[in-house]
C-alpha cells in the first residue's frame, strides 16, 4: 500500500510553515545536539519517505534516499536558516538525491498514478482524467503518457498532485521561483493532455 504521511502536520506541509517547536530543535541541532536532530528525524521521516517514494515508487530506493537525505541534512543543518520551514528544505534534499539516482541509472522518476487519477482536475485538462481511466486500457494509457514526461515535469506533478504541496512549498523544494513552478505545471499539464490525445485519439 502507498505510505501515508505521519509525524507531521499536513496543513503545515501544504502551507510551507514551520511545525511547532521546529525552530528550537534546529537551533539545538546547530549547536551539535544529536537528540534534537533525532527529534527532527522522528517528526519528518514519514514525510521525507513519502517524497522519495512518490518519485521512485520503490520501497528500497525510498528507504535509501530518505536515510541519505537525513545524513545530508545533518551535515548541512548549520547552514539552515532558523525560522524557515523544515519540510521544503528536507524535500529539496530528497528530490535532488532522487534526480542524482536517476542520472546514475539513466532513468526517469516515477510517481503513483492512482492519486493523480483521483485528483485529475489538478492536471488542468478540460475534463477529469478519471473519466478516461474507467477502463484498464485507459488507465494504462495515462500511466504510459506520464512516463513520457521529462523528470522535471514528473517531479512537479508528483509534488503538486501526490504530495498536495502549495506552489510556495514546491518552489522551495525544487529551489526555483514560484513562477517557474507555475510554468512547469502548465507545461506539464499541456504535454500530458497532448500525449493522451495522440495516444487515444480523444481530443480534450
Amino acid at each position: 500500500p502507498r505510505p501515508t504521511c505521519h509525524g507531521m502536520n499536513r496543513e503545515a506541509e501544504r502551507n510551507s510553515t514551520a511545525g511547532p517547536g521546529d525552530d528550537a530543535l534546529v537551533a539545538s541541532a546547530q549547536k551539535g545536539s544529536e537528540a534534537a536532530f533525532a527529534e527532527i528525524v522522528r517528526r519528518y521521516q514519514r514525510a521525507v519517505y513519502r517524497v522519495a517514494w512518490a518519485l521512485t515508487r520503490n520501497d528500497a530506493d525510498a528507504d535509501d534516499l530518505a536515510q541519505e537525505a537525513f545524513v545530508r541534512a545533518w551535515g548541512a543543518i548549520g547552514r539552515f536558516e532558523v525560522g524557515q520551514p523544515l519540510y521544503p528544505w528536507l524535500a529539496r534534499i530528497t528530490t535532488n538525491l532522487a534526480f542524482s539516482l536517476f542520472r546514475r541509472r539513466k532513468r526517469r522518476p516515477e510517481a503513483p498514478i492512482e492519486p493523480m487519477i483521483e485528483a485529475g482536475r489538478q492536471f488542468g485538462m478540460d475534463d477529469d482524467p478519471a473519466d478516461h481511466a474507467v477502463t484498464s486500457e485507459r488507465d494504462a494509457n495515462l500511466r504510459a503518457c506520464f512516463a513520457e514526461l521529462s523528470p522535471e515535469h514528473q517531479a512537479v506533478l508528483a509534488l503538486r498532485v501526490v504530495q498536495d504541496l502549495s506552489y510556495e512549498a514546491i518552489a522551495r523544494t525544487l529551489n526555483v521561483p514560484i513562477g517557474t513552478v507555475m510554468s512547469r505545471l502548465a507545461r506539464a499539464r499541456a504535454v500530458l493532455a497532448k500525449l493522451m490525445e495522440e495516444r487515444t485519439g480523444e481530443r480534450r
